[in-house]
């Protein structure tokens, strides 16, 4: 939940203390599996693809993972995701290693993924899930293939069957982006805007954050929130505190919420710590959350020229 939220302290801090936990324990595939799911996404978060890859490849070299279906598929998925972004950052960076290890991982994690079984609703959601990472992987780079878009939406229905908010929107999400590279902006605009309030109902500010920035850039709408409750009164905040707000909302620290608002650092510092007292939220990361859940992180109109500190 932690990273789901974006809280990337607290999820290495949990990640470290459930390992040593675990240091005492023997290896077994209901304890060790989840927690290298954990670390690999960690790792992706932290723009850290090369460690994904090293933690995710780590229990294939320690047991038989296919005893295990319930656990190994999130895995594979998590795993098929880590070869993706290491695909596209050794392309930026020119690391032909890097590249090398994603490739050989993900022939890997599709080789395992023939031979295993699949019990279970949730298996078959996990499933679809992992299918439709690893072609998007073994694309990343490259145009998708013309089946992305079926893919995600099978993965996305698959989740919204089970009640599973929170990979429903991240499948919503990937398929909204496959619809937008088909040139389906009406395809891609209605799959947004059924992941953005799944999204906003679980605070996880980061998978918010992609949702809008894919709809800014293609010049796509989100529906409004409704209107009603703490957010009529903006908390007391002022204009000025709701546009920072909003910057802070989209990860831009005190220099670059001073630039872009031509204030000082020290004055954005200020205006920063008013609206966690006034949201009393105990950091920018649980501010931004309640921004996006109450709808203040929505952009809004910004004054012409340099405006007043």
């Amino acid at each position: 939940m932690a990273l789901a939220r974006g809280d990337l302290a607290g999820a290495a801090r949990s990640a470290a203390a459930s390992r040593g936990a675990l240091t005492r324990l023997g290896y077994r595939d209901q304890t060790h599996l989840p927690l290298a799911r954990l670390e690999t996404g960690l790792r992706l978060a932290q723009d850290r693809p090369g460690d994904a890859l090293t933690i995710a490849g780590q229990p294939l070299d320690r047991a038989d993972v296919r005893r295990s279906p319930r656990y190994t598929w999130p895995l594979l998925a998590v795993g098929a995701r880590a070869c993706g972004a290491a695909f596209t950052f050794a392309a930026a960076a020119r690391d032909d290693s890097l590249a090398d290890r994603a490739h050989r991982l993900l022939d890997r994690l599709h080789a395992l993924a023939e031979t295993m079984d699949v019990i279970g609703p949730v298996q078959q959601a996990d499933r679809l899930t992992f299918a439709a990472d690893s072609a998007w992987a073994g694309t990343a780079g490259a145009a998708p293939g013309a089946g992305a878009l079926a893919r995600w939406d099978a993965a996305a229905q698959a989740w919204d069957r089970l009640q599973c908010p929170y990979p429903q929107a991240c499948a919503l999400l990937r398929a909204a982006e496959a619809a937008m590279d088909g040139g389906d902006r009406d395809g891609a605009a209605q799959r947004l805007a059924r992941a953005a309030p799944l999204a906003d109902g679980l605070a996880a500010v980061p998978l918010l954050e992609q949702i809008g920035s894919l709809a800014r850039r293609a010049r796509l709408s989100l529906p409004a929130r409704p209107a009603g409750g703490p957010a009529e009164e903006n908390f007391g905040l002022t204009a000025r505190e709701i546009e920072v707000l909003r910057l802070v909302s989209e990860g831009r620290g005190n220099r670059d919420i001073a630039a872009e608002l031509f204030i000082s650092a020290k004055t954005a510092s200020v205006h920063v710590s008013n609206i966690l007292a006034k949201l009393h939220a105990a950091s920018r990361t649980e501010a931004a959350a309640i921004a996006y859940r109450v709808g203040l992180a929505d952009d809004g109109p910004r004054a012409a020229g340099p405006p007043r500190s």
